[in-house]
Parts: structure tokens; sequence; C-alpha cells
């Protein structure tokens, strides 16, 4: 009878071990799960959600799994990371927020790239871009200045949100401002700030800022309307948008450092920090897979954005490169506190 009850009790833990392991490989492989893509933005219209959705309906078909996007904005999006268990049930598809609102110090430094799995790069908005009302009485980033010197009593208020691109996009052109026409002049650029589009629309449109910062597929219909109470115009890109007839940076000369300046928001899958090898490599190939294809391809350009693929071993090392750049420009120009309209 005890021989009977050990070779039992051995049998269950043995059967325990084998299921254990099983439930393991299960979690090996991204085919049958039901996956949730966390964004860093609540919207379901502007570019974090667009790329995100159009990935994950991609990825669905090559992963073999069900994924839905979840808009629950940067913070909660940077804190699943940290929380979630590392076997592909939950990831992230996020820009450069996912590092430069930590370096701005507007999140905390637990949520670093270093505390998570940096996956493959999928996509990049090279539309990060400025716009003014259609009357505004310049038409480019570098008339502004001129228009400063013209008119003594006047300030240009531009709109942009704290940590984040257009944080990047501003300081880089009032450096440019302040090296090429004094300080005194670029003290009469002031920062406004502003959350989603939305409210940054609407802070030029109720004449509380002169440009606002967004993406150029979300003002792009207020570029094209005769309504002359929401009409804009765009007056510089942060980096060239193929077929687009929209100056850069780059083409108006405006410089850091004196050297050229460009910036796309490159698209990463972010997982939390501990996923299996495997995971990962089944996450590069389907996402290689996705990048060959047209409708992708298409679906992206429609949208003026564009399929970027890089491994995730490749697009850890560019992101954390990128990253580096940036640095050096946070650590060596004005906090917005400064620059805020008083």
């Amino acid at each position: 009878m005890k021989g009977s009850i050990k070779k039992y009790l051995v049998g269950l833990v043995l059967g325990a071990i084998f299921m254990g392991c099983g439930k393991t490989e299960d979690n090996k492989t991204f085919k049958g799960k039901n996956v949730r893509v966390v964004i860093g933005s609540t919207s379901t219209s502007g570019d974090s959600y667009l790329i995100a959705d159009t990935t994950s309906r991609h990825l669905e078909k090559a992963l073999d799994a069900k994924i839905k996007v979840d808009a629950v904005g940067a913070a909660e999006a940077l804190a699943t990371m940290q929380s979630a268990k590392p076997d592909g049930n939950t990831i992230m598809i996020f820009h450069d927020m996912t590092y430069l609102g930590v370096d701005f110090g507007a999140y905390d430094k637990e949520y670093d790239l270093k505390n998570m799995t940096i996956g493959p790069r999928v996509a990049q908005n090279p539309g990060a871009i400025w716009a003014a009302k259609k009357d505004a009485p310049y038409n480019t980033l570098v008339e502004i200045p001129q228009y400063l010197i013209d008119n003594p009593d006047k300030t240009i208020r531009m709109a942009c949100e704290a940590g984040g691109v257009s944080h990047i996009g501003f300081i880089t052109y009032y450096d440019w401002v302040k090296k090429n026409y004094g300080e005194d002049l670029a003290k009469r650029i002031v920062v406004v700030i502003g959350g989603s589009t939305a409210d940054k629309t609407q802070l030029l449109w109720d004449n509380n800022c002169d440009v606002i910062f967004a993406d150029y597929t979300s003002l792009k219909d207020y570029t094209e309307t005769d309504d002359k109470k929401i009409a804009m115009k765009f007056v510089g890109l942060l980096d060239n948008i193929e077929g687009v007839d929209v100056k850069s940076y780059k083409d108006m000369g405006i410089t850091l450092d004196g050297k050229d300046f460009a910036f796309s928001k490159d698209f990463l899958v972010y997982m939390p920090k501990g996923v299996a090898p495997e995971l990962i490599k089944e996450l590069d190939m389907a996402a290689n897979s996705i990048s060959k294809t047209s409708e992708y391809n298409e679906a992206l350009g429609k949208m003026k954005y564009r399929s970027e693929y890089l491994d995730s071993t490749s697009a850890a090392q560019f992101i954390n490169n990128k990253r580096d750049g940036i640095k050096k420009l946070i650590e060596t120009s004005p906090s917005l506190d400064e620059l805020v309209k008083k």
C-alpha cells in the first residue's frame, strides 16, 4: 500500500513538472495568444495609435495571434512594461517619448530603456511639424526672427509638450535662433505648454499661441480648408517627407551645433525585461516579413509614415545611440520652465 501511494505521489510530481514544462514552452510563442499592445498616447487619431494599430493588424497574421491596441497614455504604458509578465501577452509599440520622458525628468528612472526588452523597429514618422494660422505674417520658421526684428513689441508663442519630441524640436530651434540672432531676440520666442493635438489646435484658434507642434497627418485637413477660423499652414518639418512640399529644418538651414538636424519618430516594439529569446526571434521574423509586404508599406505610406525594419539587436543599438546624441542637447539647453510665457 505504501509503495502504491509513493508511486502515486511520484506520478503527480512528474506530471506537474511535465505540465509546467509544457506551459513554459507554450509561453515561448506568440501563436494563439491574445496580445495587448499598450501605447503612450490616449488618442486614437494620432500617429502613436495609427502606427501601432496598422502594425498590429499585420503582425496578427504573421504571428498567428490576436492583437489589440490599448491607448493608455505614456505613464501607464511605461509602468505596464515594468509590471507585466515577460510572457509575450503584453508589449508596447511607441516612439522616442519612451526614453525622452525619462531623460527630461518627466518620468522616473525605473522606466529607463535598460529596464525593458527592446524589440524590432517597425516604422518611422518623419511628419513631426510646426504649423501656424494661414494668415500669419511669416511662412516658415526662419522668417520668424526677421518678423521679430521688424516688430520689436511682438513675441512668438510656440505650443509644445514638455518632455517629448516637440520639446526637442523647440530647443533645437531656440538654440539656432540664439546663436544666429542673439539671446535678446531668442527670449522673445516663448513656450506655451500644450498637451494633445486637440488642445494645441484650440490654443491656436483662441489666439493663445502663434505656432503649434503636431503631426503632419493630424493637421493636413486644416491646411486645405478655406474656413479662416481654423485654416492653418505648415511652417517647418523636423524631417523631410517624401512627396510633401514643406521645408524641413535641413532645408531651411536650422542646424544643431552647425550640423544638419533631422528628427523622425522611431517606433519600436518594447517588452518587459526577461522575455524569452524565442519570443524575440519570433517577433523579429514577423516584423521583418510584414516590412516586405506591399500591403503594410502602402498602409503606412498613405498616412505619410514609412516602414523601417531593424531587428531587435540593431534596433537596441540604434535607439541607444540616438538617445546618447540627444542627451547633450538636453543637458545644455534651458528647461521649458525658463522659456514658458509668464
